[in-house]
């Protein structure tokens, strides 16, 4: 299983993405993920 695929496995599960944002995944893949823009400590 790539990353990606554990981050999509992840959000349907109702966590939170952006902790995996850069370690494992692109701010890219976070949008086509979540469907929402990824922006950098907006929810630190």
């Amino acid at each position: 299983m790539s990353n990606y695929d554990q981050c999509v496995l992840f959000n349907s599960w109702g966590i939170d993405l952006a902790p995996y944002v850069p370690a494992m995944i692109t701010a890219d893949e976070y949008k086509q993920i979540t469907g929402n823009d990824y922006a950098a400590g907006a929810n630190a």
